[in-house]
Formats: structure tokens, sequence, C-alpha cells
């Protein structure tokens, strides 16, 4: 029988790294978490620094750039991993970072996201996500994370105003749908709090990061 392998993937949104002790100081946190892939969304990179970056990794890095001050994502594969990427898709905004991976003759395909803010451009870039999927991702291991900038549930959202419904947050869960995926976390952790976004000041925390899976995909531990 065959051994089965297990792959953990981090996801971090990282405000920009652009300056180098941070950006050295992020890629050691990551090494010492032991992920084999991190997603990282609001890199502020560009084609200039993809050489640099990789160099101070030590591995992969597959990029789909912002601006230096805004967006721009990316998934870093661990220096140990051999396995091929077979196919690469990234967005022009910066937002979407597309691969897929062989894994023990499977066909993996990962995908970092980092929605915006302003609600015209979320459906717009969801329609984007949503062909990107259809057209190149392999649908029955296809794993979705990052940042959605959006709180899925009343459970995801603490302080503030209310949590209630959007267009946004109904369409996410139309396209979890469409792609038969599933939230790791509340699927494996039901009762858990945790959040990826604290404003202090306003005793606010919201939970917007999330990894989505189909039933194939690996076993996945998310940080945020």
């Amino acid at each position: 029988m065959q051994k089965k392998l297990t792959y953990d993937i981090i996801s971090l949104n990282v405000r920009g790294i652009r300056e180098q002790s941070k950006r050295r100081s992020i890629f050691s946190y990551l090494k010492d978490q032991k992920s084999k892939f991190c997603f990282l969304q609001e890199t502020y990179s560009d084609l200039n620094d993809e050489n640099i970056w990789r160099n101070e990794w030590g591995g992969e890095i597959f990029f789909s750039h912002g601006t230096r001050h805004s967006k721009g994502v990316c998934i870093l594969i661990h220096p140990s991993v051999r396995e091929k990427v077979e196919f690469i898709f990234t967005d022009k905004l910066g937002r979407i970072v597309l691969i897929t991976i062989v894994i023990n003759s499977l066909k993996l395909s990962l995908c970092n996201i980092y929605a915006p803010n302003n609600q015209t451009e979320q459906l717009e870039f969801l329609q984007e996500l949503n062909n990107c999927l259809i057209d190149k991702a392999e649908l029955t291991t296809l794993i979705v994370g990052g940042d959605w900038n959006c709180a899925l549930s009343r459970s995801d959202k603490v302080g503030g105003k209310p949590w209630k419904a959007t267009n946004y947050r109904n369409l996410i869960l139309t396209t979890m749908d469409i792609f038969d995926l599933t939230d790791i976390q509340r699927a494996k952790h039901p009762k858990l709090r945790k959040y990826s976004h604290e404003l202090k000041a306003l005793k606010v925390k919201s939970r917007t990061g999330y990894f989505f899976s189909c039933q194939m995909s690996r076993t996945i531990r998310k940080e945020k």
C-alpha cells in the first residue's frame, strides 16, 4: 500500500515585505513552521524582486505582483520539496497565483488569493477567480487559501458593527458550492474561535483568512 503523504500549508498576510530584515525574519519564521507550502498576501513585490527573494528563501517562489505599496501574492515552496510544478497561472493585479504540482503521480492545484476591500472590485475578483479555477485548476484536488477580506459567519467576527451577510459573502459560499469546497478549519474545529485580523483600538477581531479544500486534498494546517 502506498504511504499517505501529508503536506502542511501556512498562510500569512505580511503587509509588505520589501524591507529586507522583515522579509528575512518572515522567511525564517516560515521555515521554522516546517510547512511545505506557504501562501503570502500583500507582499508588495515587483518583477525585480523575484531572484533576490528566491535566493533568500532558498527554494522556489511563484509570484503575482501588485505594486510596491499594495497587493501582491506568492506561493513559497520549501527547499526540501523536490516535486515538479507542472502549471503556473498569475493574474495581472497581484491577487491570484495558482500552481499545479505533481505529488506521487497526483496533480494537486494550490491557489493563493488576496481579495479586494471594495465591493465592486470584490465581485469582479470573484468572477475572475471562478473562471481561473474552471479553466486552469485540477478541480478534484484543489486547495484555495488566502485573505478573502470577508467574515463568512457571525462566529467569525467579534466587536464593532453587528455582522451581516453581504452579497460578496453569499457569492463566496456559492463558489464553495460550485467547486465542492469545504472550510477546513470550521470542518475540523467547529467550535474554535480563531481570528486573522484585529483592530485593538476598536476591540474588533475578525476571521478573513480561509483555506477551502475539496474532499481529496491533503491534510492542511492553517495559520494566519
